[in-house]
């Protein structure tokens, strides 16, 4: 743990046995050097990291990938998203040339990439490609040899994970990914990690 979270960490601590303690929430802000607002927001992060560390709430993996054109210019677009519907992370990557199916499954090595760098380890996985669902689920073979790189890499970031499932979901459900699959696109650049 960096010396950065152990402070934020103790600060939290602190607040929280002051709350504990019956103290108005505006004498902690002011004893702890912030806002009222700035604590709130701080002790709603907490309870939202609490939540997803001990499993009360799941958080999902919305993964989509576009090409206009097959091959065509194409994105990818990942978030996390927590059972209350709170977007956690969210990141797009243009791709340069792809298919359709290519960038489907970058998006999902993108978004395992952005959950293993956020911490988490249990995944629900929602895509609108039944192809890539079923492909990594193995209902379906692969027979495209770029197709067969992509999922040797997916599975082995998947294998690092402690729990997980993917599903196929309608397009309609999958906004908030295509969304940001597409806007990789439009912006055609390659977003500094």
């Amino acid at each position: 743990m960096t010396k950065d979270k152990d402070q934020i960490y103790s600060k939290l601590s602190t607040v929280l046995r002051k709350v504990a303690s019956g103290h108005p929430m505006e004498d902690i802000s002011e004893s702890m050097g912030c806002t009222k607002d700035t604590l709130k927001e701080a002790l709603v992060a907490l309870a939202d990291k609490i939540e997803i560390d001990f499993g009360v709430t799941q958080v999902t993996l919305v993964i989509d990938g576009a090409a206009r054109g097959n091959p065509g210019q194409a994105g990818a677009g990942a978030a996390l998203v927590d059972s209350h519907g709170n977007i956690l992370a969210e990141r797009s990557q243009y791709l340069g040339k792809a298919t359709n199916n290519e960038a489907e499954y970058q998006a999902l090595i993108f978004g395992l990439k952005l959950a293993q760098e956020r911490g988490f380890s249990k995944l629900s996985i929602q895509t609108d490609s039944e192809l890539l669902a079923k492909q990594i689920n193995g209902s379906y073979r692969i027979k495209e040899p770029r197709l067969k790189k992509l999922f040797v890499q997916a599975q082995e970031l998947l294998s690092q994970l402690e729990k997980w499932d993917i599903q196929s979901v309608p397009r309609i459900q999958n906004r908030l990914a295509d969304r940001l699959a597409n806007l990789a696109i439009d912006n055609q650049t390659v977003p500094e990690l």
